[in-house]
């Protein structure tokens, strides 16, 4: 890694490092399966909170990341409609998505990733485990991991809110919370249609949601959840003039999770049922004549343990047994059973967290795999640490990567699984006004796949093994919060840089137009007890051209238990593409609120 970042990281630590007095308010990170406070966790882990969601100018979980440094999300329509999510350079196949620790990942293809993205009124807070510290959860997360967390128990009530936008944009959704000594639950409704802002881009998507708990110490949990999508994809796929595509996507989730504590050990054992289903027409009004049809379940079992020893020391260990299915009428017929060991134990040497372990996968249809690492945190007061990852991550090929026969994409049967060593390197700073983190990281991936053209200016594109690409980068996020008057003001800055090395040069699709720069800024203004204003702007560039420029902005007002909010979004008008796609220009939103 250039001794330039390193020698500035290193001064940057000794100065604030330095500067640290006052003890932070704590957080635990449940994503890593250790369960520890965050000041003290030995990984690269950012946590969104439910008063940052609350506070940021979006109204769904696509444009909430977007804010965060190192992931590039490429929307193809609006309200997030159908969207993928890159982590640090990566591919859409490579970040795991999670729900409450469940893993949520798809067999057919990483683009319905986010189909199962929850609305953040069931939000509690947000884990991005970037880097080699996902090593733990297995296959998908080569790059990283997302957990959403979600609202287990709140104030009792029903919150209602109506959204009515540009492009004929309509929202309605419901949350009600309910709890006594012995239960609680959570349920959310909502459904959001637009007609869309260009020719067959309109959307119908429907959430449905409940989380409830049982018994006494509550710790026998049911989570449901089901995700159905309705929208024209006007050039999603393939090529801008295929302009009458239409898909319909569902996702589905059902878990049970308890738990049994002793004085030494947590043992938590799960049972899962998750469903996806996709159908694709490519010409929506002639669906005889191109249209495909998959469907693929997954049923398994885990039990994580958390062991803490006499002396202190932690434990991890846990295991998931899984079957997965998929009946599609273009990739086949394809089963397989999967089984995932980890293992880790953190003990502490003085200020200094040491993490070793290691995962083991094993794929009936493909290999066995086991990949290690090592997680080392130096906590340098109460304020500062800084943090070293390594290790190895890995990825097997989707059933799209491996069988797809389309227009324009062919997979391939001969494809190899991708592997990763990473290594990073980080330091952060928290003080009640104040949070500074800075990331460097380098990613040597082998047998990478991606799309790439098999002859030059051919309209087919062959899911091939790239070879080896490094990739580079580093992160800086910072946030300030000050006072006016009474009222608590925001800045938040982020920045990311990218850069792809690559031993052959090859057109390929999407792993390596990642964002060269990425430059976030959000402004938060509180007039008073009643009024807020928000302001965020983006900057964003990427190594084959293009670039954009996007400012939005929020307007808030809180009465009694009325919330009525107004949006206005690329308040410029930019012309910009994400994915090959035009995106909107100037639009807005209203939105109300209502708590009883």
């Amino acid at each position: 890694m250039n001794r330039f970042y390193f020698s500035a990281l290193v001064s940057i630590v000794v100065v604030f490092s330095s500067l640290a007095q006052t003890p932070l308010d704590e957080v635990v990170v449940s994503s890593p399966r250790l369960n520890v406070l965050f000041s003290d966790d030995s990984k690269s882990v950012t946590v969104i909170t439910a008063e940052q969601i609350d506070d940021t100018p979006v109204s769904n979980l696509v444009d909430l990341l977007r804010f965060q440094s190192g992931i590039d999300i490429r929307r193809q329509g609006i309200e997030g409609a159908q969207a993928d999510v890159y982590l640090r350079g990566g591919t859409f196949d490579q970040v795991l998505l999670l729900i409450d620790g469940i893993r949520v990942d798809d067999p057919q293809t990483g683009h319905h990733t986010l189909n199962s993205a929850l609305p953040l009124d069931v939000i509690e807070r947000i884990e991005i485990v970037k880097g080699p510290a996902a090593r733990i959860y297995g296959q998908n997360a080569l790059t990283g991991a997302i957990n959403i967390v979600t609202k287990k128990e709140g104030k009792k009530g029903t919150n209602l809110s109506v959204r009515q936008g540009s492009f004929q944009t309509t929202h309605l959704g419901v949350t009600a919370q309910d709890h006594s000594d012995n239960q609680q639950h959570v349920v959310h409704f909502s459904r959001l249609g637009s007609e869309g802002y260009r020719h067959n881009t309109d959307l119908d998507n429907l959430h449905f949601f409940t989380h409830s708990a049982f018994g006494a110490s509550k710790n026998l949990k049911l989570l449901t959840m089901f995700n159905d999508r309705k929208f024209g994809a006007n050039g999603f796929y393939g090529y801008a003039s295929y302009e009458d595509q239409y898909e319909e996507t569902q996702s589905s989730l059902v878990a049970l999770t308890t738990s049994f504590v002793s004085e030494k050990a947590v043992w938590t054992p799960r049972v899962f049922w998750k469903r996806g289903q996709d159908e694709y027409i490519l010409i929506r009004n002639n669906p005889s004549a191109y249209r495909n049809m998959h469907i693929n379940n997954k049923i398994g079992f885990s039990l994580d343990t958390k062991l803490t020893h006499s002396n202190g020391n932690l434990s991890g260990l846990g295991v998931e047994l899984s079957s997965v299915s998929l009946q599609s009428n273009n990739l086949g017929t394809h089963s397989r059973t999967l089984a995932h060991f980890f293992f880790e134990h953190r003990f502490k040497l003085y200020n200094i967290s040491i993490t070793p372990g290691f995962a083991l996968s094993h794929f009936s249809d493909i290999d066995t795999f086991f990949y290690p690492g090592l997680d080392l945190g130096l906590k340098l007061s109460d304020k500062a640490k800084l943090v070293f990852n390594t290790g190895y991550t890995y990825r097997v090929p989707t059933y799209t990567d491996l069988y797809y026969n389309g227009p324009t994409a062919l997979g391939n049967s001969d494809l190899k699984p991708e592997k990763a060593l990473s290594h990073e390197l980080s330091f952060s700073y928290n003080m009640p006004s104040w949070e500074l983190e800075v990331a460097l990281f380098q990613r040597n991936s082998e047998n990478l796949i991606d799309y790439v053209e098999v002859t030059v200016g051919d309209s087919q594109w062959l899911a091939s093994n790239i070879h080896d690409v490094t990739t580079r980068g580093g992160e800086l996020n910072s946030s300030y919060h000050y006072t006016i008057g009474k009222q608590r003001q925001t800045i938040v800055v982020s920045y990311g840089y990218i850069h792809d090395n690559y031993t052959k040069t090859v057109n390929s699709r999407y792993a390596l137009n990642s964002l060269k720069h990425n430059i976030n800024l959000l402004f938060i203004n509180r007039l008073s007890p009643k009024w807020s204003t928000s302001f965020s702007y983006r900057y964003a560039t990427r190594p084959l051209g293009g670039h954009f420029k996007v400012l939005n902005a929020q307007l808030e007002y809180v009465m009694d238990k009325f919330t009525i909010e107004i949006q206005g979004r690329n308040l410029f008008d930019a012309s910009y593409y994400e994915n090959l796609i035009p995106m909107p220009g100037a639009h807005g939103m209203l939105s109300l609120r209502y708590a009883f």
